[in-house]
């Protein structure tokens, strides 16, 4: 029996390594961070450090974009 290959992706922020369908997957296009959907250059950021507290998602985000705060609002709303 063939086994398949799961892709392992790292979080930008934990440094965590997770499969890929675990994490988001953003891009940064203009100095904004957008949820990327299609094929890019991009970055992954699990559950887990979506949720934490807006002060320690800053400074690993700070070379992507501008509007970092608002990942949690940019996930709900689907924007990209």
């Amino acid at each position: 029996m063939r086994k398949f290959h799961k892709p392992i992706r790292m979080c930008v922020v934990c440094k965590g390594r997770f499969y890929q369908k675990e994490l988001y997957k953003f891009r940064s296009l203009n100095g904004e961070i957008i949820l990327n959907l299609g094929n890019a250059r991009s970055f992954y950021i699990c559950e887990n450090c979506i949720q934490k507290d807006i002060k320690e998602l800053k400074k690993p985000l700070t070379k992507f974009g501008k509007n970092s705060i608002n990942l949690k609002e940019i996930i709900v709303n689907g924007k990209g």
